[in-house]
């Protein structure tokens, strides 16, 4: 069973983890195209755009904050009616909840962005909506839905001939491709997309595929040293581009495949590693992995407490992420404990649970290892032919799968199984079958397995000294049964039972010690019964009754508690639950069709019947319309007569009236003609005077922003001349003073006067700082280092003597090297104030500073995690006020986010 459990979670975890890895890193696409339409509020327009960008900026970093800044878009966007941004926004938040393994949560808002570009028309969009829907997908196990998707996001993309697209949905394919068990199909489109990817400068999109090629050669079992190349190469370029996401996801993946290579402590190093980076970022999805694998190889080892405390961290994970394909996979890990500890009831329960679950959901790779488990379980309790019936079925899922180490294993239950009904042919035929599994993927592991069950085959048939054979083989490689607990036991009580059979008691009752051991320190019930047992056997044998008394009570007594007729009977009695439950709905199902057959059989007489008494209808319609008709004519001749005589009277009538209406007519028109005339001539009048009143304003306007501008650049001059004279009386004058004070004492000085030696050391340090500071003021000093190197410097010194972090980024920085004197100046001054105003009033522990450069505009923005201030109640300060001057005198714009207890950001805009 331990063998299947490892093999049924790396294939599981390969296929949902590795294959289906656009989880891995996102893809790349420009989240806010402002020119795509035109918003009543500009402003928040642009305020929800600058929320997505943030939202995607953190997109591979921290999930925490993609989803914090794409709920605020969202929130704005649906208030000024910003659908484009709604579906965006909601494209981000389903692909940050996937990675968090909320895939409700993930699934509600791709759902809502593919309603809201259904209607509206965005191709770029709706690709990569589509590539998020078939990851989800994917990881809930709705294979042919995922495969949809891809297929109408690969469509999509080559329909607007969009190179990187294509390449995302090949990537997205080579997935579906391998889970059919097309693997050479797969490569070749995996290394077509590669190609693509080199060329189009893509290096998330070639972290995925060299991952998945690296899947692709071990499934196939190919070269190791060829996996290990593709791998290395997945994380070099991982932390090339600094993309924790991606690199949290390499490091899983090797672990996993180094443990395959039983490279344990190896692997325990990678899992470390990957599990620090998915705390720090909420990739909680990868956690349950982790803690899964972890509780795997604990209960490998034999450590079952160590194991379940690992599953059920897994499981707290798990629940808060209300993820129902990982809870049903750590509690069949847990039905595999309580199995190794004697709780077989809970076991069977913990299975058929699953069972029912992975049947409704049609997950082919969890049904193949359920199957395997429970007919182990089976085969534990005596009952051989549910044993087969469900080795059979795991057998048969795993060739669909092409899994070869499954299947393998799947042989080898099915040898022990014929062992027990003495089929010896048989059996010996499904075992070699296994060995050659085994050795063909290199498991030592499982070739003792496969040693202890052709030993058990001989020692069936009596063949001793061959079953002896056997087992020889399995103690030269004593040093490996070392690691895996439960095959040393087993392999130590197969000894045990042969030299008793041998009659060679005392070395029987050797290894039945060594095995009971081992077993009380894997805390294993059935393992220690059965070696109690045995002992008392031998001690009989040896006439030592006294011990082979104590270990006959403590046989019965650990017996008793794992295993009674009522534990069978309950046993029995959930087996037939669902086998009725099975039975109960097929019955249903067919009910339903009879029903569904007897109501379209009734539509169909039911219809029948309508269209003939439509016939009718329409026939006695018919009839009556002509007896109307002929009717309507006769009348139609009488009134034609009365009508020609009216018609003559109407006549004269009308030309009467028509003079008179002619006549009023031309008084009216008269009217009207007068009155538009005098009514433009107001008009030209009005606006004239408001033409001229408007000019006169918009002079006035120009000459007072003129000399606002004059005033502050005049206020900003004087500020900077008081700086240089500042300046220059600290360097010449106090700086000189203290320079020559320092020579005297020094000269005065001798290497064993301390004190004179502290307060030189002292005045050299004061020295310092105001020769610092005096360069700190004098604007040159600014203008002959690039703006990135002034602003990272003025961070770091100021890092130094605060007690927050202080965080800043440049995009692109090369172009921020290229700003003008006159904007490095102000922004320079800008930044000093703003971090001024923070370490007086924010109580900050962590401060962001963001400069971008789009679009021939500046943006910066500073964000701090501080206690915030009512902007409403707050009046400017001097600071607030010199920092709205200079944003005016660079013609840009400063906006402030603020609320009391949740930090401060503020946004400046200016032209570059």
């Amino acid at each position: 069973m331990k063998n299947l459990l490892r093999s049924e979670f790396y294939i599981k975890f390969l296929f949902v983890f590795i294959f289906f890895t656009p989880e891995i890193q996102a893809q790349e696409n420009n989240i806010v195209d402002s020119d795509t339409i035109l918003l009543v509020s500009p402003k928040e327009k642009k305020q929800a755009s600058s929320l997505l960008n943030l939202a995607k900026s953190y997109q591979n970093k921290d999930q925490k904050k993609t989803i914090k800044y794409a709920n605020e878009s969202l929130l704005i966007s649906k208030r000024i009616g910003d659908q484009l941004n709604i579906g965006r926004a909601n494209i981000i938040l389903g692909d940050a909840y996937i990675i968090s393994g909320m895939f409700d949560k993930s699934e509600e808002h791709l759902e809502e962005a593919n309603n809201i570009f259904s209607t509206i028309k965005s191709e770029k969009d709706e690709a990569e909506l589509y590539g998020h829907m078939g990851e989800l997908y994917i990881k809930t196990s709705r294979y042919d839905e995922a495969e949809e998707y891809y297929l109408k996001g690969l469509n999509i993309s080559k329909k607007i001939k969009d190179n990187n697209k294509i390449a995302w949905a090949m990537n997205n394919l080579v997935a579906c491709h391998s889970y059919k068990g097309e693997f050479e199909k797969a490569k070749n489109m995996a290394f077509e997309a590669l190609e693509m990817a080199g060329l189009i400068k893509d290096n998330n999109l070639q972290i995925n595929l060299h991952v998945k090629i690296s899947d692709l050669i071990i499934r196939e079992n190919g070269n190791v040293n060829e996996v290990n190349l593709h791998y290395d190469k997945a994380l070099e370029i991982a932390e090339k581009v600094n993309n924790p996401r991606a690199i949290s996801g390499i490091k899983i993946q090797k672990a996993v495949f180094l443990s395959q290579k039983e490279k344990y402590k190896e692997a325990e190093n990678y899992y470390l590693d990957a599990l620090k980076i998915c705390e720090q970022y909420g990739y909680y999805y990868r956690i349950i992995l982790i803690y899964n694998n972890f509780g795997i190889s604990y209960y490998m080892k034999g450590d079952y407490e160590l194991a379940l405390n690992y599953f059920s961290k897994a499981m707290e994970v798990a629940n808060t992420t209300g993820n129902k394909e990982q809870k049903a996979k750590i509690n069949e890990y847990i039905g595999m404990v309580c199995f190794e500890q004697g709780d077989y009831q809970k076991t069977i329960e913990f299975f058929y649970k699953n069972l029912n679950f992975y049947e409704t959901i049609k997950d082919k790779y969890s049904l193949s290892g359920i199957y395997n488990n429970i007919g182990e379980a089976f085969l534990l309790l005596g009952d051989l032919k549910k044993a087969e019936d469900h080795y059979q079925k795991a057998l048969s899922f795993f060739k669909e799968i092409k899994e070869q180490k499954g299947t393998s294993i799947s042989y080898l239950n099915l040898g022990m199984v014929k062992v027990k009904e003495k089929k010896y042919e048989e059996a010996v035929s499904y075992l070699n079958q296994a060995h050659d599994g085994f050795s063909k993927l290199e498991l030592s592991q499982e070739i003792i397995q496969y040693y202890n069950a052709m030993a058990e085959c001989s020692q069936s048939q009596k063949k001793f000294d061959e079953a002896l054979d056997w087992m020889n083989k399995v103690m030269k490689k004593e040093d490996e049964l070392e690691k895996f607990q439960k095959i040393a036991i087993e392999s130590y009580t197969r000894l045990g039972m042969i030299y008793y059979e041998l009659q060679e008691y005392e070395k029987a009752e050797m290894f039945f010690q060594k095995s009971l051991k081992s077993s009380i320190e894997m805390k294993s019930k059935k393992e220690i019964k059965d070696n109690y047992f045995w002992l008392s056997k031998c001690y009989e044998k040896l006439n030592k009754y006294d011990k082979g008394l104590v270990y006959y009570k403590k046989y019965s007594i650990i017996k008793d508690s794992i295993f009674n007729l009522n534990k069978i009977k309950q046993i029995a009695d959930i087996h037939i639950k669902y086998d009725a439950d099975k039975k109960e709905k097929e019955i249903l199902l067919l009910q339903k069709e009879k029903e569904y057959q007897t109501i379209l059989f009734n539509s169909q007489k039911d219809e029948l019947y309508r269209v003939n008494l439509e016939k009718d209808l329409e026939r006695e319609r018919k009839e009556r319309d002509i007896i109307q008709l002929k009717a309507a004519r006769k009348q139609s001749e009488i009134e034609q007569l009365g009508m020609q005589n009216n018609l003559q009277i109407a006549e004269k009538e009308i030309k009467n009236n028509q003079l008179s209406i002619q006549k009023s007519r031309l008084a009216r028109e008269l009217l009207i003609r007068n009155i538009i005339i005098g009514g433009g001539i107001l008009i030209l009048i009005v606006l004239f005077l408001a033409l001229m009143y408007y000019k006169q304003r918009l002079k006035t306007q120009k000459i007072i922003a003129r000399k606002e501008i004059e005033a502050i650049n005049a206020n900003i001059n004087g500020q900077e001349k008081e700086r240089e004279r500042i300046a220059k009386e600290l360097h010449d004058g106090i700086g000189g003073n203290l320079a020559a004070i320092k020579l005297d004492l020094s000269k005065l000085s001798n290497s064993s006067d301390y004190e004179l030696q502290k307060v030189i050391k002292n005045i050299d340090g004061t020295y310092n700082e105001v020769r610092t500071l005096s360069h700190d003021l004098i604007p040159p000093k600014i203008l002959k280092t690039s703006f990135e190197k002034l602003i990272t410097d003025y961070l770091n010194n100021l890092s130094k003597t605060c007690s927050f972090t202080i965080s800043n980024d440049f995009y692109p920085s090369s172009r921020f090297n290229q700003i003008t004197d006159k904007i490095k100046i102000e922004l320079y001054r800008i930044t000093q104030e703003l971090m001024n105003n923070i370490i007086k009033h924010a109580h900050a522990d962590q401060v962001s500073l963001q400069f971008t450069m789009i679009n021939k505009r500046i943006k910066f923005i500073i964000e701090d995690n501080g206690v915030g201030f009512n902007i409403e109640n707050k009046s400017k300060g001097i600071g607030l006020n010199n920092i709205l001057s200079r944003t005016k005198l660079l013609n840009g714009n400063m906006h402030i986010d603020t609320m009391i207890n949740r930090g401060t950001i503020i946004e400046i805009d200016i032209p570059a």
